[in-house]
């Protein structure tokens, strides 16, 4: 009995101990909270905007945030290398290509805007790109200039911080840029402008902090623009454009074709189909290498 009554004190005493240590740790909630992230916070205001509250100082970061290792497959002189880019993503039509590019097994680049991941599926559709090994992640602003070009333009440090708040907001680590509604490269020492000259200083200057700008050698336009359901053109036509600009040399870089594409164009399924019938037909042709924008000649010195 003696034993039995001594194991039950110390029994009573413990527990006493603990409800006592637990009672401190209630009334000292500075002691239970965790560290908060210093990580920057969006705020989502409603399905039809998307306004973040990010401020980017950009002397707190460092080069390596943009950084990603350069490895470049050789190029073989015998082959003619396309690269599938998609701008202005997250769309609903992100899914599908996402899907078509897995199933065919071809690269394809995204060239993603922050600002439309504005609702949890757009955001997904971020992420899916993200974990899939034939995307790659590229960079289209943040706020695509709110479609304002001259005045974004116009203010070369505001393009820069565009981009750096981008990365920022969608995980960006990588140096491909594309600038909005311009079609102006910047790769080292080459360099092409738009016809319309104001985007130069922005582009120049995101030259000087080591981004490369990829423009485009041919369009897949859509018809109807205006219309809700428009029309692509025949994916037999993109081929012949592409193939025909291929053979006469009319790109930036001889046997290297970019094509632009947007997210949106495929919201549809029967539209996106499409997409899946140029890439069977460039897949057919013996001297197309599809690639993703990482195998452009960058010409490194």
């Amino acid at each position: 009995m003696f034993t039995i009554n001594r194991h039950l004190k110390s029994f009573l005493a413990i527990g006493t101990l603990l409800f006592v240590f637990s009672c401190k740790n209630a009334n000292n909630p500075i002691q239970n909270q965790t560290t908060t992230s210093s990580e920057p916070k969006e705020i989502l205001q409603n399905d039809v905007d998307s306004i973040y509250t990010v401020k980017i100082d950009s002397s707190t970061l460092q080069l390596d945030t943009i950084a990603k290792e350069e490895k470049q497959n050789p190029i073989d002189s015998t082959k003619q290398y396309v690269y599938l880019t998609f701008d202005d993503g997250p769309y609903k039509g992100s899914k599908n290509i996402n899907k078509i590019l897995t199933e065919e097994n071809v690269k394809g680049t995204v060239f993603l805007v922050g600002f439309n991941a504005f609702t949890k599926d757009l955001k997904q559709h971020v992420e899916d790109y993200k974990a899939n090994p034939n995307v790659e992640i590229a960079n289209h602003t943040f706020s695509h200039a709110r479609n304002k070009y001259k005045a974004f333009y116009n203010v070369p440090e505001n393009v820069y911080e565009d981009i750096r708040k981008n990365e920022v907001v969608l995980d960006i680590h990588s140096r491909w840029v594309r600038l909005p509604a311009r079609n102006t490269w910047r790769l080292n020492k080459r360099k092409k402008d738009d016809p319309v000259k104001n985007a130069i200083p922005a582009a120049d200057l995101l030259a000087k902090n080591q981004y490369y700008i990829y423009g485009w050698d041919y369009e897949w336009e859509r018809s109807g623009k205006k219309s809700a359901n428009h029309q692509l053109s025949s994916p037999e036509k993109i081929y012949e454009g592409i193939v025909h600009r291929l053979d006469q040399n009319k790109t930036f870089e001889k046997n290297h074709l970019v094509i632009l594409m947007h997210d949106d164009m495929f919201n549809e399924d029967y539209n996106a189909e499409k997409l899946r019938q140029l890439i069977v037909l460039l897949k057919r042709n013996p001297k197309i290498v599809i690639e993703g924008i990482s195998g452009y000649p960058t010409r490194i010195s």
